[in-house]
């Protein structure tokens, strides 16, 4: 029976908690139940579309034909947060958009109560850790660091982690910040020893804190569950945000540098196994080929990440100086909650500082972990808090929620300025997505800024841009989408668009209703065929032999050597070979969104150029013998099949995944049942007793 204080401790524990909450659910309180916003520059645009695309085809996520010429599912982003709005939306039967702001909203409330609950575990107290939860919830440091994000953000007092939630549509990233402290907390207990018989398995001052990994912890029922919950919380965070998983990595290492356990090889080894573990869980979601992808695309995306000389020596003397910090907070006795906070603190400042003041970005897209700067420093700030003695911490509590009130008041104000509805009937966005559902449907389109951004949050219509390009599989496509935009002469434009498969262009003059306006030379359009105007926004058709995406013609006339941007001289067989009305024509029908049938009357020296991005995982079989027909890649990044045939066949095309696909998947399994046949195996002597 759990004693009378023990009770009124976890409900006192529990009305902080829910005060935490109840404060930034205030801030934020026209978010829960919003649709759409003004905001319709955000990114959010690409997750509310990823989400509701969940909705409409689950379970099959192999391939993914909307964006970039098709890409494999996984690289589209980690899913995780789109498949609770997809949840979301199912059970409430709301619309994308309300659910992913609803979901948000409840992540960026509940993320203060995890920072007070990670505080809590880690030692530093209830009140303390409250106030942690409190200055988080109000105070941005990095309003006060840095003058560019102080003036971006509206001020020192500004809602900064709010801001970049609705204005920049950074969802998936506050995800993932909710989830971090849960993963460390998680790490935190797989790291203990559990409790002795008659303690409680969860108590702040669980003796196990500082006692060595073991094998007798390993083996023992809390040890094991302990392993599988961190590997799973560790898991999540990776799977809801590329920069969250960044941040994990450097709160781990700072973790095990506070030295919460005296053997720290054990240690070491034991956080490295857990970090494997949530690795096999993930896997399929981040296999070896995705996280290639995205080391490739993410120099360049936020800017021209360069690994040099200065950039390593930073990134060596931030890392050898958090070892020195750790090793003088020790020697001055500083508790190891305290010294990863301030471990923590030095990590995070240093990634988004660095690029800050010094322009300097120890890893890609080095600004954008000014959010976890300020998460490090409200920690900090907990046990900061919990070195005040005796009624003083009361004092501090005082004063803190006195100081917060107008603050919250102050961002609740700017929130509902920022979170006003908006009718998105009357959208650009909205009205041209439509259109092309209705009177273009499966057509593949060029879409530009926030226009592509909507695309399929509303419709269905595949584009040749999309909304994540750290996933872009075809590297090549990355130069002709930058001279679509750029370039001035309309032939090169309307010659890329036809090598990849597009019957459409949206265009914007000066007054477009698109916000970036990301066009050159909008003129490069005037004297195309208009589908669609509406004032300076257009829909222009491209001109083409076919609507198909399968094309027969000699293997000769393919694309030859290395394409230019800039120019499709080098592409001029090619594209004759589109328009040529000799060749035979070929009929191309998606089956799914991995598979589709290509029927036509062939000859036996055609092949058929398919503007699908190739990548290993396609297959080809003839539909009536079974047998496999050769696939590989042109000079564009593009499907090519082989179908040898003499008259009238049909090709079947099958995305998979190949080889690695179905080895992570086994990997996951694996790991599941692992994880469970571990749990069942040390729980078995307490359920038989």
């Amino acid at each position: 029976m759990i004693a009378p204080q023990r009770r009124s401790d976890r409900w006192f524990t529990a009305g902080l908690a829910a005060v935490l909450f109840a404060l930034n659910a205030y801030i934020t309180l026209p978010l829960f139940r919003v649709d759409y916003t003004r905001e319709m520059g955000s990114i959010e645009a690409v997750y509310i579309g990823l989400a509701r695309y969940i909705l409409r085809h689950f379970p099959h996520f192999g391939w993914f034909p909307l964006w970039y010429g098709g890409i494999p599912y996984r690289d589209t982003y980690p899913p995780l947060l789109h498949f609770v709005v997809a949840g979301a939306m199912a059970a409430g039967r709301i619309s994308p958009g309300l659910a992913y702001h609803f979901v948000t909203a409840a992540a960026y409330a509940l993320g203060p109560v995890t920072l007070f609950w990670l505080a809590l575990r880690l030692g530093a107290g209830r009140v303390p850790a409250f106030l942690g939860g409190l200055v988080y919830s109000v105070v941005s440091p990095s309003c006060w660091l840095s003058r560019e994000i102080r003036f971006d953000a509206g001020g020192f007092w500004a809602a900064r982690r709010l801001e970049t939630l609705v204005r920049y549509g950074e969802g998936p990233h506050l995800f993932s910040m909710l989830l971090l402290p849960v993963a460390l907390v998680a790490l935190h207990k797989a790291m203990e020893e559990p409790p002795k018989k008659g303690t409680d398995a969860f108590s702040p001052g669980d003796p196990g804190a500082a006692i060595p990994g073991s094998s007798k912890m390993c083996l023992s029922p809390f040890g094991v569950a302990r392993f599988v919950l961190a590997g799973v919380a560790m898991a999540a965070v990776a799977l809801s945000n590329w920069l969250g998983a960044a941040a994990l990595a450097v709160a781990a290492g700072a973790y095990l540098l506070a030295g919460f356990q005296k053997v720290r090889r054990a240690a070491w080894l034991r956080a490295g196994a857990i970090g494997l573990y949530a690795y096999a869980l993930a896997a399929p979601w981040i296999p070896p080929s995705t996280i290639a992808v995205i080391r490739a695309n993410a120099p360049r995306v936020g800017g021209n990440f360069e690994s040099t000389l200065a950039q390593r020596a930073m990134f060596l003397a931030v890392a050898l100086g958090m070892v020195l910090l750790a090793w003088l907070l020790a020697r001055r006795g500083v508790s190891p909650g305290a010294r990863f906070s301030l471990l923590f603190v030095c990590g995070m400042a240093a990634i988004a500082l660095a690029a800050y003041w010094l322009k300097l970005d120890l890893v890609p897209q080095a600004k954008r972990y000014h959010l976890e700067m300020d998460m490090a420093f409200a920690l900090a700030a907990a046990f900061a808090f919990a070195r005040v003695r005796g009624t003083g911490v009361l004092t501090c509590a005082a004063v803190v929620a006195v100081l917060a009130a107008p603050i919250a008041i102050h961002q609740h104000r700017i929130a509902r300025e920022w979170e006003k509805p908006i009718d998105i009937r009357t959208t650009v966005e909205y009205q041209t997505a439509r259109w092309l559902d209705g009177h273009m449907p499966g057509a593949r389109v060029f879409a530009p800024g926030t226009i592509g951004f909507w695309l399929n949050a509303f419709g269905d219509s595949p584009q040749l841009a999309g909304g994540f390009d750290n996933g872009i599989v075809n590297p090549f496509l990355q130069h002709v989408i930058y001279q679509i935009y750029a370039g001035d002469k309309q032939d090169v434009a309307i010659g890329w668009l036809k090598a990849y498969g597009c019957d459409a262009v949206i265009g914007g003059g000066p007054r477009s209703r698109e916000v970036y306006h990301p066009y050159a030379h909008p003129a490069k359009f005037q004297g195309m065929t208009e589908l669609w105007r509406e004032g300076d926004d257009a829909i222009y058709a491209v001109p083409r032999r076919s609507p198909s995406l399968a094309h027969a013609m000699p293997a000769s006339d393919l694309a030859e050597g290395t394409p230019v941007g800039y120019d499709v001289k080098a592409e001029a067989a090619y594209l004759a070979a589109l328009d040529d009305p000799s060749l035979p024509a070929a009929d191309f029908r998606w089956s799914g969104p991995s598979a589709a049938r290509i029927t036509g009357n062939f000859r036996p020296e055609d092949v058929l150029s398919v503007q699908v991005t190739w990548t290993s995982g396609w297959t080809a079989r003839d539909s009536v013998s079974g047998a496999r027909r050769r696939v590989w890649g042109d000079r564009l990044g593009q499907l090519v099949v082989e179908p040898r045939c003499d008259g009238r066949c049909t090709v079947d095309l099958e995305y998979n995944g190949g080889a690695e696909a179905r080895a992570m998947r086994i990997l996951c399994w694996l790991a599941l049942a692992g994880g469970a046949l571990a749990m069942a195996i040390a729980l078995a002597p307490l359920l038989r007793r």
